[in-house]
């Protein structure tokens, strides 16, 4: 199982950065995307990074994205593209073309075009080879695990990315010390 996973130099280039997943709860490894959001949300904070639980329909948040500018938009999903179970891809959402590679039914390839269009934004599709999309399914240990690790490699990337761009701005490191107050003495009027 591959889930070795590195954009951080594609996230390093970009300033703005839109993170979407795409998937539904109720078809087992089809919440894979919706799973890196949720796990993302609670170990990333930054007002350049826009996380998206789109579920199964990423269309509706177009309009949101777009107002948000990003310069890279990352689209996660679980995607049959006959790999081993939470085994990981990602390609250029051009590459994907109009292969059915995602598990729903309107193509990520046509989100993908879209929004690339629209924003000017560098597109990458985040695939996890699924092994039950069943409805009512349970999500496999393979995507469980997969998951994690595509989770713990983007809130580095992105935690490295937010700290560079911040200081590429010309933002200053203070260093963390406790704080101390001074209490001023009150002056009494001198005596003439």
């Amino acid at each position: 199982m591959r889930t070795s996973l590195d954009l951080s130099p594609e996230i390093g280039k970009h300033g703005r950065i839109a993170i979407i997943g795409v998937g539904s709860d109720l078809r087992g490894d089809d919440a894979a995307g919706v799973e890196v959001i949720r796990g993302l949300r609670r170990r990333v904070r930054s007002s350049r990074v826009l996380l998206i639980e789109a579920g199964v329909a990423p269309e509706n948040f177009t309009s949101r994205i777009k107002r948000f500018r990003p310069t890279l938009i990352i689209v996660v999903d679980a995607a049959d593209f006959g790999g081993e179970p939470g085994e990981t891809i990602s390609v250029e959402a051009e590459a994907v073309g109009g292969t059915p590679i995602s598990t729903h039914t309107m193509p990520i390839s046509l989100l993908a075009e879209y929004l690339g269009e629209e924003t000017g934004a560098r597109v990458i599709f985040l695939g996890v080879q699924p092994k039950e999309v069943g409805l009512g399914s349970r999500m496999s240990e393979e995507v469980q695990g997969s998951i994690k690790g595509i989770v713990d490699a983007l809130a580095k990337m992105l935690r490295s990315h937010s700290r560079s761009s911040a200081l590429g701005r010309g933002a200053r490191v203070i260093p963390k010390r406790p704080l101390t107050c001074r209490r001023r003495q009150a002056r009494t009027p001198s005596s003439s």
